[in-house]
């Protein structure tokens, strides 16, 4: 009994070190999702007289409502508020402080506003209608609702407060569209390849976030530059450059990716995934660096013409 509790203990003692040794090394990197109406948004972009931001965008203060409709003012108060706030997390959105008529303007309309309590319930439903327009044409139109519901045994004092929810339904109506119009920081893992035992003490300065001190190490090095080396390398740029967004060290990562595709062929698995998660989030802060600097150069023409 005692021989077979050591074989036991052996046999899973084999398996711990068999699995840990083929673990996957990965990266944690910041990273963005897509607008969902990428036409909408270049059709916007094409609008765009900003170098300050992604957009800027007036937003309307006095939200309408459908016949027939009467809101809470407190709502209209908090839905301004949660567009503020989800604007300005985004980096790629500026709101304009100028009422200028040729500039692109967000308006709302309340279509639904429904509240109902009970003595231990809360039902209701508000919708909004958002629009994007310049000079009267209309380049972004969608509206979304928010389903209220609670329930709680213990009566009323269980139950959230009316201001509490309308917080709520006022920020998730604020997501759905900030979703739409801008790209989202997300996070996405990173798996990096196998490397020569005189550059794994690379690898351990990029997952403790020393992507300087990783890419410094990787350029002393005189060996054999494989597809492995150039993809890892690639990945350390993409992380010192998701820290800050730098189209720079972007472009850096970029050919270095290009240049283990070519080594590899396009045949290893690792680095066509590597590379096509990359290019979605390069496309997206290039496509920003290039409208600032359009805008930039239609700022300095201007200013050349009032001169």
């Amino acid at each position: 009994m005692f021989t077979n509790v050591i074989r036991t203990a052996l046999f899973f003692l084999g398996l711990t070190m068999i699995l840990g040794g083929c673990a996957k090394k990965q990266l944690l990197l910041n990273t963005y999702v897509a607008p969902k109406k990428p036409k909408e948004v270049t059709q916007m972009l094409d609008q765009s007289t900003s170098s300050a931001g992604f957009l800027e965008i007036e937003i309307v203060k006095n939200i309408l409502k459908a016949d027939g409709i009467k809101s809470d003012k407190s709502f209209d108060s908090k839905l301004l508020s949660s567009l503020k706030k989800f604007i300005t997390q985004t980096n790629f959105i500026s709101i304009s402080e100028v009422e200028d008529k040729g500039s692109l303007s967000l308006d709302m309309k309340v279509l639904v506003f429904e509240y109902k309590t009970t003595s231990n319930t809360i039902t209701g439903l508000v919708g909004v209608e958002f629009n994007i327009r310049k000079d009267g044409t209309v380049f972004y139109s969608q509206n979304y609702k928010h389903n209220i519901k609670r329930y709680s045994k213990a009566g009323k004092q269980g139950l959230p407060s009316r201001a509490q929810l309308l917080s709520e339904a006022s920020d998730y109506l604020a997501k759905k569209l900030i979703k739409d119009i801008s790209p989202m920081q997300t996070r996405k893992l990173v798996e990096i390849m196998s490397l020569p035992s005189e550059l794994e003490y690379t690898q351990k300065y990029a997952k403790d976030k020393n992507y300087e001190g990783a890419i410094k190490g990787m350029k002393k090095y005189d060996g054999e530059k494989t597809y492995e080396y150039y993809f890892n390398l690639a990945v350390y740029y993409e992380a010192l450059a998701s820290k800050t967004d730098d189209l720079a060290l972007l472009t850096k990562a970029d050919e270095y990716y290009e240049k283990a595709m070519q080594l590899s062929e396009g045949s290893n698995e690792i680095i066509t995934k590597g590379k096509s998660k990359f290019d979605k989030y390069y496309k997206i802060i290039k496509k920003v660096a290039d409208q600032k600097a359009k805008n930039a150069v239609q700022d300095d023409n201007s200013m050349f013409q009032i001169l």
